[in-house]
């Protein structure tokens, strides 16, 4: 009896989960209007073939002193970087946490201990946010897939500070930080980056 009264019930929330996965599963593919996604066989950012000329992969390779004053932190596997001065950014000490090795466009395709590696850099990143630059909270975002707003196919990391100690509304508008401001920040982050 017990059996069959536990029998029961799991079905019952299987059908229950699945209607519910049914449900939700038709709400987000309403999200995007059918006339903006991509046409059939086009590529969205989970499959495909890696571009080495991608913004971030040429940020990697380029040693010049421009480039220079954007990273925060850099080793043979990792780079941690502030978006670059032309560019706007969410808050100020936004940062990009990426592997160096070219070829992982997103998520799916990092290997189990760059994926280790890179969450704990994004753990340093928020540390130095918080020492150096007095960050209350930050997020962490990753997007991945044209569908989820991923830009740039290299596999990439957000680490956004937050400031002040009550909860967010909405996000602030993206900005444009001043060039003293920038180095200022940089240079923060730089010298609060954790040397363990």
């Amino acid at each position: 009896m017990k059996l069959e009264f536990n029998t029961a019930r799991n079905m019952g929330m299987l059908i229950g989960l699945s209607a519910l996965l049914f449900v939700q599963g038709n709400r987000l593919a309403a999200q995007i209007p059918a006339s903006e996604l991509p046409p059939a066989g086009t590529d969205t950012g989970l499959d495909g073939k890696y571009d080495p000329q991608n913004g971030i992969a040429q940020l990697i390779r380029d040693k010049s002193a421009e480039s220079a004053a954007s990273k925060i932190f850099e080793d043979d596997r990792v780079l941690v970087f502030m978006p670059l001065p032309e560019e706007e950014v969410v808050a100020p000490g936004h940062v990009l946490v990426v592997p160096k090795r070219l070829g992982a466009r997103n998520l799916l395709d990092l290997k189990p201990d760059e994926m280790c590696y890179l969450l704990l850099t994004v753990q340093k990143a928020a540390i130095a946010q918080k020492n150096g630059l007095g960050a209350t909270g930050f997020r962490v975002q990753q997007n991945n897939g044209l569908s989820s707003s991923q830009t740039v196919y290299h596999a990439h990391f957000h680490v956004i500070p937050s400031f002040g100690g009550k909860a967010p509304g909405t996000p602030a508008p993206r900005r444009k930080l001043p060039e003293a401001e920038y180095n200022e920040i940089a240079a923060k982050l730089r010298a609060a980056w954790p040397k363990k």
